[in-house]
C-alpha cells in the first residue's frame, strides 16, 4: 500500500545508545530492553547481554536523561523462597546451575511494584517467568505462568475487573494460532487463564507472526500497544514495529490499528549485527511533554531509542 504519510517516529542522532563495547564484561550483543523512568526522574534499562559463549543475562543499565546510560558493574540476580532454587532451575529448563538462559526483559510497574516478565530457556524449550524486583539488582522469582514455548510477555500496569492481565505469544500452536497475540487475566499473577487471541497478522509487513513488544499505557481513547510483526525474505526475516488501542474495560477487544508500521529498518546499524533487519520495540515511555521515548532492539546486536508524539501514535490507530 502506498502511503505519502512521514513517519511518526524519529530516531534518535547518537543511535546505538548502548554496544557490547559499553558493557563492563564480554559481551556479544546487548538489545531487546525493557525500559522504565521512575518517579524520580532515573531511566532504568534492562536489556538482554549475551556473551561470547552464548549464555543470555540481563544486565541494568541508568541514565538520567534516557539516552546516556552507565551499565552496573554486573548482571541481575535471581532469587527464590528457600527451597525452591531446584524447582527454578528445573522449570527454566537450564539442567547445569553454570548455565544462563534468561533474555528479553520487560519492566512492568504494576502496584507501585515494578515486575519483570522475561523469558528463561535452556536445553530444549523456553517460557515466560514474571519476577519482582525493588532494586533492578536483583529479581524475586513470583511465578511461571502458563505453559511452556511462550514469549513476550507484558503486564498491564494495573487490574481491570478486579483481575491481573497480561499479553504474551504462545509458539508451539499451529501457524495461524502461535503467530498471534493473545491475552490472559489472573486473581493472582501466579495462576493464569482465560486464554483468547487479540489480533492477528493483518497487513503483509507482518504476515509471518506478531507479537507484544512494550507493556500497555493507558490513554483515554483506549490501552496503547506498541507490538513487533515480522515479514519473510528470501535470506530471512525482517522485523518492525505497530501500534494498536485496546479498549480500556476490555481489554481483549482492538478499537483502532494502524496498518502501516511506525517502526521499520532503514538503518545500517539495524541492517548488519548478530541476526540482519530487526527493530524490536521493549519499551515506550511518557514523557511529561507529550512525546513518548521507543526504545529498540536493532539486528539482535544493538540497544537503540527513537521518539514520537503521543496523539501522533493514537492518530496512526485510525487513520495511518
Amino acid at each position: 500500500m502506498l502511503s505519502r504519510m512521514k513517519s511518526v517516529v524519529t530516531r534518535y542522532e547518537g543511535n546505538p545508545i548502548l554496544k557490547p563495547s559499553d558493557m563492563p564484561a564480554a559481551c556479544c550483543a546487548v538489545y531487546n530492553s525493557g525500559v522504565i523512568r521512575t518517579p524520580e526522574g532515573e531511566y532504568i534499562m534492562a536489556s538482554r547481554f549475551e556473551s561470547p559463549d552464548k549464555d543470555q543475562f540481563i544486565w541494568v543499565s541508568r541514565s538520567r536523561d534516557g539516552y546516556r546510560f552507565v551499565p552496573d558493574d554486573e548482571p541481575v540476580r535471581f532469587a527464590c523462597k528457600p527451597g525452591e532454587e531446584a524447582e527454578y532451575h528445573e522449570n527454566t529448563f537450564v539442567r547445569d546451575p553454570g548455565i544462563h538462559s534468561w533474555y528479553d526483559p520487560r519492566i512492568n510497574p504494576l502496584e507501585g511494584e515494578y515486575y519483570i516478565t522475561y523469558c528463561a530457556g535452556g536445553d530444549y524449550a523456553c517460557r515466560i517467568v514474571i519476577g519482582k524486583t525493588r532494586d533492578f539488582r536483583t529479581i524475586e522469582h513470583v511465578s511461571f505462568p502458563l505453559h511452556i514455548n511462550n514469549r513476550n510477555a507484558v503486564l498491564f500496569p494495573e487490574k481491570i475487573d478486579g483481575r491481573y492481565w497480561m499479553l504474551h505469544r504462545p509458539q508451539n500452536l499451529n501457524a495461524r494460532e502461535s503467530g498471534a497475540i493473545w491475552i490472559a487475566d489472573s486473581p493472582d499473577l501466579v495462576y493464569w487463564g482465560n486464554c483468547r487471541i487479540v489480533a492477528r497478522s493483518q497487513a503483509y509487513w507482518e504476515c509471518t507472526k506478531i507479537g507484544p513488544a512494550a507493556p500497555p499505557i493507558r490513554t483515554d481513547e483506549g490501552w496503547l500497544v506498541v507490538y513487533h510483526g515480522v515479514f519473510p525474505h528470501a535470506n530471512g526475516m525482517s522485523y518492525g514495529g505497530g501500534v494498536m488501542l485496546l479498549d480500556l474495560a476490555n481489554p481483549g477487544i482492538v478499537k483502532a490499528r494502524a496498518r502501516m508500521p511506525i517502526l521499520f529498518v532503514q538503518e545500517l546499524y539495524e541492517q548488519v549485527g548478530m541476526v540482519p533487519d530487526i527493530v524490536f520495540p521493549g519499551a515506550v515511555i511518557p514523557e511529561d511533554d507529550g512525546t513518548v521515548k521507543i526504545y529498540y532492539g536493532a539486528a539482535d546486536y544493538v540497544q537503540c531509542v527513537a521518539t514520537a508524539r503521543m496523539a501522533d501514535l493514537i492518530e496512526a490507530c485510525y487513520h495511518r
